[in-house]
């Protein structure tokens, strides 16, 4: 069996274990995200490269934590399809001040509903971290003395933002919103003038919301406010004593807000930034997604289409700068089920392969804690199959295709994916994947040769149950009678799927009643 963790791999997870620096001895990894609505399985990505780290630094001997932080103290914005209309009214609150759409589900708020959704799904792919709402932080008085210091240095601010970001703030200008007392909205305030106790805050209208148009002085602390978000990214990783954390590609322009972010931690707040890494995309088919949009397949949705440790090794086995493309329609997940068969047979040492990697991904790509173990994987496409075929045994059809007895785990692995199998011919998979049995054999279209050898052929299914004999036989047969063997084969296809192409012949005519394929291959059913 191949080691999980081989010293030639250079794989990138165990690149950046080794290059990234603790903070008193622990790493901590951190990732975040604004439930804005129902999350999209692009935003995976961020957690099972941050995960694939978090278990890295530990495999590598060093301590670790790993973080993740759901921004609800953030406004809404914007409005995701599905929403009722009435919800419109919110817009500007902060997230986790806007009831939840869905309140039959027992959940406190918008931001709860989407981000306990989300969780749920990336916890099934082995992603345990610790949860922060930044709502409970800033309101338990966590940032007060961060607030403090910004608001103390606004100006240092806008020196950053003048130099990294090439950004001007008026005069006056003060990194923070607060929340309206009169109308509770945080997207709709601007501040000023800070007396080390209070702020000046006008609630007007934005694009997005309109405001109250009142006006007074609150204090900032407790919850009153949070801090604009490229210095409240700066803050959380001084709060969490964050030492890694990588972003998307968008936050890593020249200038941009990871730029201006670890100026920010390290002028204002005098921290150390984390080892930062920039993360391409995952989007699918083309399209890149956005929760506050409502734009591409959720990571609900997404998580019901493939089992756990499958949507982990999509997002394992590339680099974090490699754009992931994928589209579930096609083939694309069968094609998916076979590389996991292949990484399993270069794990165990049964395959080899060029990557020094690969045994180290399908490592990592197992859920709770799983030690894998070498077995038969059933084939998904011939899995597929399987369960079109009314009244077919599973069990025994893919003992008859492996050629001895399942084991009790091969039987639940077969389990597993019959049912997947079922969803992605229900969602994803393409016409010529879907089998009916015909029920009327179009016999009529063959031609004599055609027909004679399919009833010699029934007599060797009949008396012949190795498969390799059986193609041994077919081939004498076409010799016999000067067919190609594509021409046996169309006719094959025609009788029982009344198309002229099909599933591996053999294991597909095994896997149905003998009596039936015997009958049907001499012209009686």
């Amino acid at each position: 069996m191949s080691t999980e963790k081989s010293k030639e791999s250079r794989f990138w997870a165990d690149q950046i274990a080794s290059d990234a620096k603790p903070r008193n001895g622990t790493h901590v990894v951190s990732d975040a995200k604004t439930p804005s609505g129902r999350i999209h399985v692009g935003s995976l990505r961020g957690v099972l490269i941050h995960d694939v780290i978090y278990k890295a630094v530990r495999d590598s001997g060093q301590k670790a934590e790993y973080v993740y932080r759901f921004d609800d103290l953030d406004p809404m914005d914007g409005f995701p399809p599905g929403v009722p209309d009435p919800f419109r009214e919110h817009m500007g609150k902060p997230l986790c001040d806007v009831p939840s759409p869905e309140p039959d589900k027992g959940h406190a708020s918008f931001a709860r509903l989407y981000a306990e959704e989300f969780r749920d799904v990336f916890e099934k792919l082995d992603c345990k971290p610790r949860i922060a709402y930044s709502s409970e932080l800033y309101r338990a008085g966590k940032l007060n003395a961060l607030i403090q210091t910004a608001l103390e240095k606004a100006e240092a601010f806008n020196e950053i933002n003048a130099r990294v970001a090439k950004v001007k703030k008026p005069s006056g200008w003060l990194p923070i919103n607060v929340i309206c007392p009169q109308c509770g909205k945080i997207g709709t305030t601007s501040v000023s003038d800070f007396d080390g106790k209070t702020v000046a805050y006008q609630c007007n209208d934005v694009k997005y919301a309109p405001g109250c148009k009142s006006a007074g002085r609150i204090s900032p602390f407790d919850g009153n406010a949070k801090l604009t978000w490229k210095a409240d990214w700066a803050a959380a990783f001084v709060v969490h004593g964050v030492t890694i954390e990588g972003a998307g590609k968008d936050h890593y322009a020249a200038g941009g807000s990871r730029d201006v972010a670890n100026e920010v931690v390290e002028k204002i707040f005098d921290y150390p930034h984390p080892y930062n890494f920039p993360y391409e995309f995952f989007i699918m088919g083309g399209k890149k997604m956005s929760t506050s949009k409502g734009v591409g397949v959720s990571a609900k949705d997404m998580g019901q289409s493939l089992p756990p440790e499958l949507l982990r090794f999509v997002m394992t086995r590339y680099k974090p700068q490699t754009a992931i493309d994928f589209n579930p329609d096609g083939e694309t997940i069968p094609r998916l089920y076979d590389d996991w068969d292949r990484f399993s047979r270069v794990y165990f040492g049964k395959e080899t392969t060029r990557d020094p990697d690969t045994a180290r991904i399908f490592a990592l790509s197992q859920v709770d804690g799983h030690t894998p173990t070498e077995h038969f994987h059933p084939p998904f496409s011939f899995v597929a199959q399987l369960v079109q075929i009314p009244g077919v045994d599973l069990a025994k059809a893919m003992e008859k295709y492996k050629g001895e007895s399942l084991s009790a785990e091969e039987k639940g692995e077969l389990d597993g994916r019959s049912s997947f199998a079922k969803v992605w011919l229900d969602r994803f998979a393409p016409e010529d994947a879907k089998i009916r049995i015909a029920e009327k054999p179009d016999f009529a279209t063959l031609s004599a040769p055609q027909k004679t050898a399919l009833g010699e052929f029934a007599d060797v299914f009949q008396s012949e149950k190795d498969q390799s004999a059986q193609s041994n036989a077919i081939k004498a047969i076409c010799e016999k009678h000067g067919l190609k063997i594509n021409d046996f084969f169309q006719a094959a296809y025609r009788i029982f799927i009344g198309r002229d192409k099909g599933p591996k012949l053999l294991p597909f005519l095994a896997a149905l009643e003998n009596q039936f394929v015997i009958a049907r291959l001499r012209g009686q059913k």
